[in-house]
């Protein structure tokens, strides 16, 4: 796989050499979207910004139980510390997108992830669960910069089709994050004390803030920016009112809540329901978490001959074959093996269709609006996490010991992607 990745930032070769530009500005904005070169340091810088929300999200779930047992907290509210970095999370990048369009992609990056760092600080010298829960909600709305930002860096740089392609490759090594975070927060814990993780995660973002100031050049040209922060905030509306931007957001937005249903059911269908072990858990997860990067690596091969369109479309009519195989084996209520390799099937499916649908309906509709990519990165990451807590929710909510609420919940946020993706018009 990193050879891969490797040879895939080595092709991506065209016009115009990173030698050329400054660290503070780039050429006509013209000839960056037919032309441009992506080094390896910036394609891994852009990589570690966009995966500012799977590390804070994934690093300290290992450490829940220290948490509860340090702050004196129920084991609730602890978990409301994942809802809370969500909901700031999405809040984030409604701030940030916009003024990243009027005053620059650089600026909106160091402020973000600068009070990402403070906050990450913050949270590790939290002595109460009121705190921790204060200081995510911050930590989240300033990792909301870097996740929303990157998006509109690389659509700066690149026109629709090379745009599909790098940010596939991207949630490639982005996708990697959710397995390694877990495990490298349960060696972090074992040095002491889970306030070191939240130190890892401040360490994380300084590097982070530093290689943007030192590699990150100010992508945005005048002749893109907004002329005021009140239309900079009006493009929500110019995006917004666009039929396919409509569509390409639900897209891709009910497409990454079904995996969050995924995520929120799996732990208790595949270890309670089916009785399997947490290492084989593991396994199952980590496959899914494979697939999806399989997809995203054929995606890039792909785009170039079908367009972003097609491949949307095949990725949402793949994931909605999968949610109806999961259905079906929640639906006949078996524990058996051939109800459980179903269920293991219909998620590879379903997950793993995402690398289709998501770099390809976030490259299309930033494609779409060039003017407010910051705007249009912010609406559809923000339906993503907005649509993706519900999902959670929802299958929390009417849990009943049995798979059918997770299941009814894939099939619905699916099925929803699905009918958004037909109907785009290209």
């Amino acid at each position: 796989m990193n050879m891969t990745i490797i040879s895939y930032m080595q092709s991506v070769k065209l016009v115009c050499s990173m030698k050329h530009c400054t660290t503070r500005t780039m050429p006509n904005p013209l000839a960056l979207e037919a032309s441009f070169v992506i080094n390896r340091p910036m394609f891994l810088l852009l990589a570690a910004l966009a995966a500012f929300a799977p590390l804070a999200i994934d690093l300290y779930l290992p450490s829940f139980a220290a948490i509860s047992e340090e702050l004196q907290a129920p084991a609730g509210r602890v978990q409301q510390t994942v809802t809370v970095f969500l909901a700031g999370f999405a809040m984030g990048m409604l701030f940030y997108g916009p003024l990243s369009d009027r005053f620059g992609r650089r600026r909106m990056i160091f402020a973000g992830t600068t009070l990402f760092v403070l906050a990450s600080v913050a949270c590790m010298l939290a002595q109460s669960i009121e705190q921790l829960l204060a200081f995510r909600l911050i930590q989240a709305f300033g990792g909301g910069a870097a996740a929303v930002i990157s998006r509109a860096v690389i659509r700066d740089l690149f026109g629709e089709t090379d745009s599909a392609r790098v940010m596939a490759m991207i949630a490639m090594v982005t996708s990697l994050a959710p397995m390694i975070a877990p495990l490298l927060g349960a060696y972090i814990l074992e040095l002491g004390s889970w306030r070191y993780e939240f130190l890892a995660l401040a360490l994380f973002g300084a590097v982070c803030t530093i290689a943007a100031y030192l590699l990150l050049p100010e992508t945005l040209s005048q002749t893109r920016s907004q002329t005021s922060i009140s239309l900079a905030f009006r493009g929500y509306w110019t995006v917004f009112q666009h039929r396919d931007a409509r569509l390409l957001i639900i897209s891709g937005g009910a497409h990454f809540a079904a995996m969050f249903a995924y995520i929120t059911g799996t732990p208790f269908v595949y270890i309670e329901f089916f009785d399997l072990s947490e290492k084989t858990y593991a396994v199952l997860f980590g496959s899914n978490i494979l697939t999806l990067i399989g997809f995203g690596y054929a995606s890039t091969r792909l785009v170039k001959h079908t367009g972003t369109t097609p491949l949307i479309k095949t990725g949402s009519m793949l994931g909605l074959l999968g949610a109806l195989l999961v259905l079906s084996s929640a639906w006949n209520a078996g524990t058996d093996h051939w109800n459980l390799g179903l269920m293991v099937i219909g998620f590879l499916m379903c997950v793993g269709s995402l690398g289709f649908v998501a770099p390809n309906t976030t490259a299309q509709l930033l494609g779409k609006h060039p003017k407010n990519a910051g705007a249009a990165s912010a609406l559809y990451g923000c339906a993503q996490f907005g649509l993706g807590g519900l999902a959670s929710w929802a299958v929390s909510v009417v849990h009943d010991d049995t798979a059918l609420p997770m299941a009814a919940a894939v099939v619905a946020f699916v099925a929803l992607a699905c009918w958004a993706s037909l109907r785009l018009k290209r």
